[in-house]
């Protein structure tokens, strides 16, 4: 069973390992250790680092902070015991089996006990340590996550897309990260699972910068192409490469610039590959047969990808 649940306050009391007036860097160091996360989920709920920080400082404050702490170290083994074994025994009670969301303790701001944070791959289940210590008396943590992942099934329908993604994004993580792989055979295998994975993605491959401002195809899996190599602002690929941008054609027909490689596509997406200074160093390129398959979430999962070939190989 993929992982649903997860706590990640301990990592958020490090800030109280920080002086007072440092509490920015704290901010910096918790949102990178999440990839961004907290950031994200703070700002969905109205706060900037700076609202968020004066938050903490005027209505917590250190000593209730030190409060919820103690409080976490004394109880939350125990909880989160419960929880799993709760998971363990129940999962058909909690529809699991629809693989579109998970369940995450967080400190946020104490107004409400949970929210619901929307990525690509899944939706996230947040519960709020803050709300949690200050209603300890009415309710255990293990009744929260009951409730809160009732009341998600109730209202938020099955999606599909973003379990799948959630999967893909995972095994190309694994790819990434596992083996000592060489880099083409990496991008080979990033091929081999989008291509398996996703049944609208019919030309699955990456073209690489090959000299001043021409790319040069890469691993790819699907029909033979024509196009070995693309100047930069030559058709959605070289435009994709000169401008830096993901570009997302829901129908080819319709563009002038775009370079034919077979009758069979009708859409196409590309998104930049960058190297560690944030220069371009190519990009992944897939073709559809259908008209309109790709939206947001399509370019989110290949940007995410594409960060993970960075960090690993350029």
């Amino acid at each position: 069973m993929r992982s649903i649940f997860n706590d990640i306050t301990k990592d958020y009391f490090e800030l109280l390992s920080y002086p007072q007036e440092n509490w920015d860097k704290w901010f910096y160091y918790f949102s990178n250790k999440t990839n961004g996360l907290f950031e994200k989920v703070i700002f969905s709920i109205g706060y900037d680092k700076n609202s968020y920080i004066k938050y903490l400082k005027d209505s917590l404050g250190r000593r209730k902070l030190d409060k919820i702490n103690w409080f976490r170290e004394e109880t939350i083994a125990e909880e989160k015991s419960n929880i799993i074994n709760m998971i363990t025994q129940n999962s058909e009670n909690f529809n699991l089996k629809r693989a579109d969301f998970s369940v995450l303790i967080l400190n946020l701001d104490g107004e409400k006990p949970y929210v619901v944070f929307e990525t690509y791959k899944k939706n996230i289940i947040i519960l709020d340590y803050i709300w949690y210590y200050d209603h300890k008396s009415e309710i255990n943590l293990k009744e929260l996550f009951k409730k809160s992942v009732k009341e998600y099934n109730d209202k938020y329908e099955p999606n599909q897309k973003k379990a799948l993604f959630w999967v893909v994004y995972d095994e190309a993580k694994k790819i990434i990260n596992g083996k000592d792989l060489e880099f083409t055979k990496a991008l080979y295998k990033i091929c081999e699972l989008l291509d398996k994975k996703i049944d609208y993605y019919n030309w699955t491959g990456f073209y690489l910068v090959d000299g001043n401002n021409k790319l040069k195809v890469g691993p790819y899996i699907g029909e033979k192409t024509e196009h070995v190599e693309i100047e930069f602002g030559q058709g959605i690929c070289g435009q994709a490469a000169s401008t830096e941008k993901t570009f997302v054609i829901s129908d080819v027909s319709k563009e002038d610039n775009y370079l034919s490689c077979s009758p069979k596509t009708k859409s196409e997406i590309v998104v930049p590959l960058f190297d560690k200074n944030g220069k371009i160093a190519g990009e992944i390129d897939i073709d559809s047969h259908e008209v309109n398959p790709f939206d947001e979430k399509d370019s989110e999962l290949l940007e995410d990808i594409c960060q993970l070939i960075t960090e690993r190989y350029l």
